[in-house]
């Protein structure tokens, strides 16, 4: 009996001992699957982006509820995604037309007042710029005729740069205009070499709370026309006594209009340029270079 009984706990070990052998690896398998995945999620770098919840065209403000936070996992270098938070998006416009899903970043959105789609940027330099002008700085663009008359050409105008010279010196800045504001301006540069002693001009404002000035330069009868059908102009502003205003001062201009002989020779001296060479020749102006003989 004591023999059976001891064959029959032998016979009873052996399965049990497979079963701890099979459960012993089992464990063991568990603890290295475990630290792999410890492993490769180490080497995961996180963050969170908020992305759009449904299409949104340039220009538009967004809000709460067209924003969704996206956790974002990868094992490339993450340092340079430009996260921002719910806060400062919202409010913010869009510079471009994005689709459902968008993932958002500083760069994608701007502050402020949508932008004018016939808003461009320009350099000036045919006229007088104060050297104590800052970038950032607010600025109206002015002409003064030769009878002390003076009109505001475009106003309330930001310097986005300045650009100077080798030794410091300004040479011109660059400013953001609209179609129309473009016009006026081109008909003021006109009226210059139009009338002598007449000059364009650049006057800071004092700071940005000051409000923004009114434009009251009458433009002459074909910039005038040109304003009204121009159909890059989104907003036109004109005054019926415009026209008036400009006959008045064609008026009292008219001793100081250059003739076409003295305009050449004022071009040359504005441009620093005192030797004329006379000639019988006609003027020509090319429209495109000559075949080459």
């Amino acid at each position: 009996m004591i023999r059976a009984a001891a064959a029959g706990a032998l016979i009873a070990a052996v399965p049990l001992a497979g079963i701890i052998t099979y459960e012993r690896r089992g464990m063991e398998q568990t603890r290295e699957d475990l630290a792999y995945y410890e492993q490769r999620e180490n080497g995961y770098q996180q963050t969170n982006l908020y992305v759009l919840k449904c299409d949104a065209t340039a220009g538009e403000e967004l809000t709460a509820d067209m924003l969704r936070e996206q956790p974002m996992q990868s094992q490339e270098d993450l340092s340079g995604v430009q996260s921002v938070s719910r806060e400062e998006l919202i409010g913010k416009r869009l510079k471009v037309s994005l689709a459902k899903g968008a993932a958002l970043c500083a760069d994608l959105v701007y502050e402020g007042a949508p932008v004018p789609e016939d808003e461009r940027s320009v350099e000036l330099q045919e006229l007088y710029l104060p050297q104590t002008l800052h970038e950032n700085e607010f600025v109206d663009i002015r002409i003064v005729f030769p009878d002390g008359e003076d009109y505001l050409v475009v106003g309330h105008k930001r310097v986005y740069r300045i650009i100077r010279d080798e030794v410091g010196e300004t040479q011109a800045i660059q400013l953001r205009f609209l179609e129309e504001e473009l016009l006026r301006y081109q008909a003021a540069r006109v009226d210059t070499t139009v009338y002598r002693d007449t000059a364009l001009y650049a006057v800071p404002y004092v700071g940005e709370f000051q409000q923004a000035a009114e434009v009251y330069y009458p433009v002459n009868p074909a910039v005038f026309r040109l304003l009204q059908w121009d159909p890059n102009i989104a907003d036109l502003f004109l005054v019926h006594e415009e026209q008036d205003r400009r006959s008045a001062l064609e008026m009292h201009m008219e001793q100081y209009q250059i003739d076409e002989s003295e305009k050449m020779e004022y071009l040359q001296t504005a441009s620093g340029d005192d030797t004329t060479e006379e000639t019988d020749e006609p003027l020509t102006l090319y429209t495109e270079l000559p075949e080459e003989t």
